[in-house]
């Protein structure tokens, strides 16, 4: 009998053990798969932004070079003593003392038809001189809106740049007309009788070294584009008149690949061990407790369970969003690139909408759970307002809605929870922004309203929005609720804004009620007790 026993039980073991196992394992071989593909996608989109970047850190130096070029044809370009030495009465002796540089590899003086007058060339490249000098000329004179350049409005606008090329050396060309000083004579004259041309030679030997000092390996320049290669990064190099001139190439690393290569098998090898685990440990569990049926228990003061979690939940999330929103603010202040001020402004734009969301949701579990604790004190009506207009001011201008606000003498005081009545004033005004048309208006109105039992201030949000149907007002102001799918659908939203702002309204002794029309606009008032003489004389 006990063999029988045995033998049933060690059946229904290896049942178990091939039930549990093999999902266990083809869950682990999708999971190996899904993680093979994710790494090998971010191996690929880093190798794809290592390219472009190292495109955009060749351009920004060629681009520095360029600048500094142009600074200096500027400075004598646009001079005096050049252009009375040099276009008034040629002075080939002054030309020689003066027109000599530590930045340009060569000075080119030339006339509107190419002849040249006059050229420089430092020790290093001097031997290159008689092949640069006409290319530079050639490539100075194509360039676009050259004659115009002496009547441009600021002398900064004057100067222009090229590249160019001799034999196996590339060069970046300054180019200026010479100019007297005032802008006014300047601009007056007719077309300039001579160009000013810098030149900043780059030979093969530099251009390796300014890879190596950019950090990118093995960097050439070859006349014209090799065949596609995945191993090569090229960036084509063009004149002013879009002209090739050539194409630097240098070595692409991979860091993607690279780094899929080192880390993929940990992680492969990881997964492994973790699903042999858990097959050994869900083996176990089911030998041990697969003739035990376990009863679940039925949930005890499950609203107020589920209040407890959210709030738990909604105050761990608080803590690394504002560390999110915080190095976002870093990064749009301190970055220069506009692409990324402008993804941090979206972070930023996300997060603090993601923490409205959990403030709303925190609060509706205190307000079901009877657990929102409220200060109240007297509040002055005309300061609140002021207060609810600079904050939420800018999301009405930005919506191109017009917000205006305006309090009855009669209604100074208002006695409640200063954080919570402005955030009911926010809510209600905000939802007036959203459901109103750009060009419209939302006017927020403060009144004293005398009832049976005590004296009321009313804060009326008017808008001329979209309005509400009488047959859906029964329902915006339930939690999660909305008028219909429709409205939910054009204009977002969880539906918890109202619920809250009703539920805060009627703990502090008020109440939030409603007027609407549909296409016509609506009224939400929300009332709060007026502050009474008592309360007025403590604060005083």
């Amino acid at each position: 009998m006990r063999d029988e026993i045995s033998t049933v039980s060690d059946d229904g073991a290896r049942g178990a053990w091939i039930s549990v196992g093999v999902p266990i394992l083809g869950l682990m071989f999708v999971v190996i798969m899904l993680a093979v593909a994710t790494l090998a996608g971010f191996a690929a989109e880093s190798d794809r932004g290592y390219a472009a970047s190292s495109r955009r850190l060749v351009d920004s130096a060629l681009d520095g070079r360029g600048l500094a070029l142009q600074s200096v044809a500027l400075d004598y370009a646009n001079w005096d003593q050049a252009y009375r030495a040099i276009s008034d009465d040629w002075d080939p002796d002054w030309a020689e003392g003066n027109l000599y540089s530590s930045v340009a590899d060569g000075m080119i003086v030339f006339r509107a038809d190419g002849s040249i007058r006059y050229s420089w060339f430092a020790d290093d490249v001097a031997a290159l001189g008689p092949s640069i000098r006409p290319a530079a000329v050639d490539a100075a004179r194509v360039t676009p809106g050259l004659r115009q350049l002496a009547r441009a409005a600021s002398p900064a606008a004057t100067v222009t740049r090229t590249f160019a090329r001799a034999g196996e050396n590339v060069f970046i060309v300054s180019v200026a007309p010479i100019t007297e000083e005032d802008n006014s004579v300047r601009i007056a004259n007719t077309a300039p009788r001579d160009y000013l041309a810098l030149v900043d030679v780059m030979t093969p030997a530099e251009v390796t070294a300014t890879g190596a000092a950019l950090d990118l390996a093995d960097m050439t320049l070859s006349a014209r584009h090799s065949p596609p290669n995945e191993d090569n990064i090229s960036a084509m190099i063009t004149a002013a008149d879009g002209a090739e001139v050539g194409v630097l190439q240098w070595r692409h690393l991979h860091p993607g690949a690279a780094a899929f290569n080192r880390q993929i098998w940990p992680v492969i090898i990881g997964l492994l061990c973790v699903g042999g685990l858990a097959i050994l440990v869900a083996r176990l569990l089911v030998t041990r407790h697969m003739r035990i049926v376990a009863d679940a228990r039925a949930a005890l003061d499950a609203n107020t369970a589920k209040s407890e979690f959210l709030t738990r939940v909604g105050q761990e999330l608080r803590t690394p969003l504002n560390a999110v929103i915080g190095y976002a603010e870093m990064i749009q202040e301190e970055n220069a690139s506009l692409e990324t001020r402008t993804d941090a402004g979206r972070i930023i734009a996300a997060a603090r909408h993601l923490g409205h969301l959990i403030n709303d949701i925190i609060d509706q579990s205190r307000l079901d759970s009877g657990r929102v604790k409220l200060f109240a004190e007297v509040l002055p009506v005309a300061g609140v307002l002021a207060e609810v207009q600079g904050l939420i001011g800018p999301q009405a201008k930005a919506a191109g809605v017009e917000l205006t606000t305006s309090s009855n003498a009669l209604a100074d005081f208002a006695f409640a929870d200063h954080v919570r009545m402005r955030q009911c004033l926010l809510n209600l005004i905000g939802n007036a922004i959203k459901f109103s048309e750009v060009g419209g208006a939302v006017s927020v109105r403060a009144r004293l309203e005398k009832g049976d039992r005590a004296a009321m201030v009313v804060f009326d949000v008017i808008d001329e929005g979209i309005g509400i149907a009488k047959a859906d007002l029964e329902h915006i102001f339930s939690p999660f609720g909305q008028a219909n799918s429709a409205i939910a659908k054009a204009f977002g939203g969880t539906g918890l804004g109202l619920s809250i702002s009703r539920d805060l309204a009627r703990e502090m002794g008020g109440d939030i009620r409603v007027v609407s029309e549909l296409g016509k606009g609506s009224t939400f008032s929300l009332y709060l007790p007026a502050a009474t003489g008592s309360a007025l004389k403590v604060v005083a």
